[in-house]
């Protein structure tokens, strides 16, 4: 017998800010490491190519383990998955503080991809439970920007933190604010209670769920080919400085951190997922082949931003479609799981199509390639949304 959930005492605005902290804070964590490591890896006698195992631990952990989570939460709540996973973040980010071998480095970043199935899944599905299904859009647009803010503002701390404190105050500072966010979201007053088992694929969900599944697939994927493949390019093209290349990816960010709102809140007021989804990805492909054929740096930067803009139009619409297909039968925890885990399968899959390409072509050719895969994506999306008749 299923038992119906108690009234949500905090305000819908109050969980945003909660789960907005939530996700930024995993996103920072993230960042913090990647100027760090290179100055540290020396001192643990290992080749700077470790990282690359160190960073696909976490996206192997949040492959794994997001729809567990995601059904954990539909069973015992959304608050102790969301106060579990802070907890273990901030577990996650002492060890690296204490960290003295690679093993350890990887402990903890396996501990933290565990951790970011939890807080995503919970999260993203508490802001489903509370908000008004014509808003969630924006909402989930305002809480997916908190993934670029992170994205920034995570190295540029890692590194400042790194210079003047040294490499495990850098880690502990973050840790104990992590900590503090998690201690904090106990007095947040949320209830919720526990669900019957419900269906993973509701009835005649298949054809939907296989077409969010392919957007969010095909946006993920451009970012795991864009983040290790692009400062290559600029580099080999450009002689871009690593500060450079940093101040591109910022540009990304912020297209994203802007873009994203604008997105919910028109398909909140408009819909229009034929033109946000469909014509998001096939201008997305639009936008990567013009910074393959930009003959300056400062164009490249503009067709990134284009691009950013773009991912975003194609993705944000894809939250309150997964939340539709599950609200009625009570698993938005189960909807964002499948969130992530499809998230993560494009961002692992991307950087190793890059590799398995990459003997045999040029970096342009690659991206040019993954321009015409947008582009179809983009018109079977169209028609695909147009037979299912999503608003």
């Amino acid at each position: 017998m299923t038992t119906q959930p108690h009234r949500i005492t905090a305000s819908p605005d109050a969980i945003l800010v909660l789960v907005v902290l939530v996700i930024f804070a995993d996103m920072m964590i993230y960042g913090l490491l990647i100027p760090v490591f290179p100055q540290y890896a020396p001192r643990l006698g290992v080749d700077e190519s470790v990282i690359g195992v160190v960073f696909g631990v976490y996206a192997v952990m949040l492959l794994l383990f997001s729809i567990p989570m995601g059904l954990l939460s539909d069973r015992v709540g959304r608050r102790p998955l969301i106060v579990v996973g802070m907890l273990l973040l901030a577990l996650a980010t002492a060890l690296f503080g204490f960290s003295t071998t690679v093993t350890h480095l990887i402990i903890a970043r396996a501990v933290q991809g565990v951790s970011a199935a939890a807080t995503w899944s919970a999260g993203l599905a508490l802001l489903a439970d509370t908000c008004d299904p014509s808003r969630l859009g924006e909402k989930m647009g305002i809480a997916l920007s908190a993934v670029g803010l992170g994205t920034v503002l995570g190295p540029v701390v890692g590194g400042l933190l790194f210079e003047y404190l040294g490499y495990t105050a850098t880690f502990l500072f973050p840790a104990v604010l992590v900590a503090s966010i998690g201690l904090a979201v106990l007095a947040v007053p949320v209830r919720t209670c526990s669900r019957d088992r419900s269906p993973m694929l509701p009835r005649g969900a298949l054809f939907p769920l296989a077409a969010c599944a392919a957007a969010v697939i095909a946006v993920s994927g451009t970012y795991g080919i864009v983040d290790p493949y692009l400062p290559v390019y600029l580099h080999t093209a450009f002689s871009a400085s690593p500060a450079t290349i940093g101040l591109v990816f910022a540009v990304l960010a912020v297209a994203a951190i802007l873009a994203q709102p604008v997105a919910g809140r028109v398909y909140d007021r408009y819909g229009g997922s034929r033109y946000l989804i469909g014509g998001g990805l096939f201008f997305s492909g639009i936008a990567t082949l013009a910074a393959m054929q930009a003959p300056t740096l400062a164009l490249v930067a503009v067709a990134v931003f284009m691009l950013g803009v773009t991912l975003s139009c194609a993705l944000v619409p894809v939250m309150p479609i997964l939340a539709g297909i599950y609200r009625d039968h009570g698993s938005q925890g189960a909807a964002y799981g499948i969130y992530n885990t499809l998230y993560s399968v494009g961002l692992a899959a991307g950087p190793f199509a890059g590799a398995a390409l990459s003997g045999r072509w040029p970096l342009p050719a690659i991206f040019l390639l993954q321009a015409g895969l947008l582009g179809i994506m983009g018109v079977l999306g169209w028609l695909a949304i147009e037979r299912l008749h999503w608003r």
